[in-house]
């Protein structure tokens, strides 16, 4: 019996401590041998080409996060860079083997955020000035999905199909009956009369500045897409407007009878409209293999793979860095999913000392969070841009800490439907001392002074501690407003008016003077590298870089541990999704004073 435990530890030990050596030593080995396995050749382009902008695949700032299935299954195309997007739509513009672009809408329309596809409409409008068709064919556009498929010369639709155009909405969480009902206070402070960010948790509903600030901006952001889309379709914008308010879900049919669509019809029928622009298509009626296109086509991921190894050997000169703020600001390292303050400070300190990085452009696509990490990541974009010239780039929102972060920059470059502005501050202070008292607890103290428990979540804060908090709210509130007054050469006056955590579109923050350009992420980028005199060969580095394979495969077996098995009706999915949207958030509230620079809501509207 002693051998066979010895024997039975002694096969465990050594069953560890190759998985140690495994994943400690191999993990690189593996996972490199699962992508080589799943490696694709590189596409070959042919003659009579289309090129697919599929609207079933997200287009957000940062380059996708490969995955072990992804790696394992060669499948990389479940999100897309917006700079794949554009520089492939506009290579594809003067490349002749590419002779039409298909706006591919027969799966689900995936496509996010107005600012970003405002950027890819610019692009898909470079494409039609060379003379090339864009062809759009869709079972059911949504509103973002339509937004880019009314740039085309001609828009299909599947006679089952349907268009949304109904406008603009949110629909908000107030979590204060829920928090009163379990028994925990909440106390906030803030500064700024329309910093709503505590309202979720003070109030049952919007306050009246509040609510007026998000209906203005709906508006205005819901004005500048009518407007797009009537100059696509040869339409007026009471027109739209009166669909948004009489239609709404528009059949294949209506749609068709309002002029939103061309020709309703099956994909097998859509092709001869591929056909007249150019593209080949295997109309023969022999047997064909499998693997055979019914046309050729080449997706945005594979073409922009071609032109980065067709231009491979080609020296393109210094370089300019685009560094990708995407998330939440938290404080410490944070995660790949959002901005950690000491991560991106090591960050923008090596790429500072690195004489090779000519220039800077800062995308910034983020609501904002801890102050303490906005400044940290604000004071380094400053030492870097005592260096370099930086530009900021803002993309579908850059606000409140994302704004502190933004006033280092030389210039800052927002789309007109950009999310901006939200100069204000807050704290939220929570208590259990009512779950206490419902489940029977207590709390003892022993202090050498009536402050040495004010950080303590046990009781509410006394008039003392809560005159305490107000003045470290108000501190980084001036701080703020130092900031930006700074930057933006903005009297007193008029920085108060802009201030107060009110928000705005791109285009009235360029009014306000809170913005310098219009335009999007290739306008940053040619501008930085105009203020650095790069002349016009140069190529862009960007940062962060991909995870290595060691946290690759770290990070795809903790997901298995963690992933969320619960299934739901599709009725319950987007409230659900929602809330874990909202929990997720105040989750990372991290900031070591408690004070957040953060946008007064979620615009879970631009990104549904």
């Amino acid at each position: 019996m002693k051998n066979f435990f010895q024997q039975m530890v002694a096969s465990f030990l050594g069953t560890l401590a190759a998985i140690v050596v495994l994943l400690s030593l191999g993990a690189s080995s593996l996972v490199l041998l699962f992508v080589l396995i799943a490696a694709e050749a590189d596409p070959v382009l042919e003659e009579k080409t289309a090129l697919i902008l599929d609207l079933a695949t997200p287009i957000r700032d940062t380059s996708p996060t490969l995955n072990l299935q992804q790696g394992l299954l060669g499948n990389r195309e479940e999100m897309l860079p917006l700079r794949t997007v554009v520089n492939a739509i506009e290579k594809a513009a003067g490349d002749d083997r590419i002779v039409a672009l298909l706006i591919d809408g027969r799966r689900s329309n995936q496509v996010e955020g107005y600012a970003n596809l405002s950027e890819v409409q610019q692009a898909l409008a470079k494409f039609k000035q060379s003379g090339k068709k864009i062809i759009a064919y869709g079972l059911n556009y949504s509103e973002l999905g339509y937004y880019l498929a009314s740039t085309a010369d001609s828009i299909l639709i599947n006679p089952m199909g349907g268009v949304e155009m109904n406008g603009l909405g949110t629909q908000p969480i107030f979590f204060t009956g829920a928090l009163a009902k379990a028994g925990i206070g909440v106390q906030t402070l803030r500064v700024g009369s329309y910093k709503g960010a505590i309202e979720p948790y003070t109030r049952e509903n919007l306050s009246p500045e509040n609510r007026q600030q998000q209906q203005l901006l709906l508006e205005q952001i819901w004005q500048i897409y009518l407007t797009s889309v009537a100059d696509n379709r040869s339409l007026t914008v009471p027109q739209l407007q009166a669909i948004a308010n009489e239609e709404g879900l528009l059949f294949a049919d209506i749609a068709l009878r309002e002029k939103l669509v061309d020709k309703v019809t099956y994909w097998d029928e859509a092709l001869a409209e591929l056909k007249q622009s150019g593209v080949w298509i295997n109309d023969s009626d022999e047997a064909e293999e499998e693997e055979e296109q019914e046309f050729r086509k080449i997706s945005l991921a594979e073409y922009h793979r071609l032109q980065t190894w067709e231009a491979e050997s080609h020296d393109q000169g210094p370089k300019v860095a685009i560094v990708y703020l995407e998330g939440s600001i938290v404080n410490g390292r944070g995660t790949w999913e959002n901005i950690g303050g000491d991560r991106y400070g090591e960050l923008l300190r090596t790429i500072r000392q690195d004489d090779d990085i000519k220039a800077v452009v800062l995308r910034i696509n983020s609501p904002g969070g801890s102050a303490s990490a906005a400044d940290i990541i604000w004071r380094e974009v400053e030492l870097l841009q005592a260096q370099k010239p930086v530009i900021i780039s803002m993309g579908n929102v850059a606000a409140s800490g994302g704004y502190w972060i933004a006033t280092a920059g030389e210039k800052i470059v927002a789309q007109p439907n950009t999310v901006t502005g939200s100069i204000g501050v807050f704290s939220i202070l929570f208590n259990v001392e009512n779950l206490g008292d419902r489940l029977g607890l207590n709390w003892d103290e022993v202090a050498t002074g009536e402050l040495a428990n004010v950080g303590s979540s046990i009781k509410p804060k006394t008039e003392l501690e809560l005159a305490i908090f107000q003045r470290a709210v108000d501190r980084v509130y001036d701080v703020f407003l130092d900031k930006v007054g700074s930057a933006r050469n903005l009297p007193p006056a008029a920085l108060d008016s802009v201030a107060q955590g009110r928000v705005w579109t791109g285009v009235e923050a360029q009014k306000v003077g809170l913005v310098d350009q219009l335009g999007g992420l290739q306008t940053a980028l040619t501008l930085a590298a105009a203020q650095a005199e790069l002349g016009e060969q140069w190529q862009v580095k960007e940062y962060p870089t991909p995870r290595g394979l060691n946290s690759l495969l770290w990070s795809n077996f903790s997901h298995s541990f963690t992933q969320n098995s619960v299934v739901l009706p599709p009725f319950l999915q987007s409230n659900w999704q929602q809330l874990e949207r909202e929990l997720t958030e105040l989750a990372q509230f991290n900031d070591p004073q408690g004070i957040y620079a953060r946008l007064p809501f979620t615009f879970h509207f631009l990104n549904p």
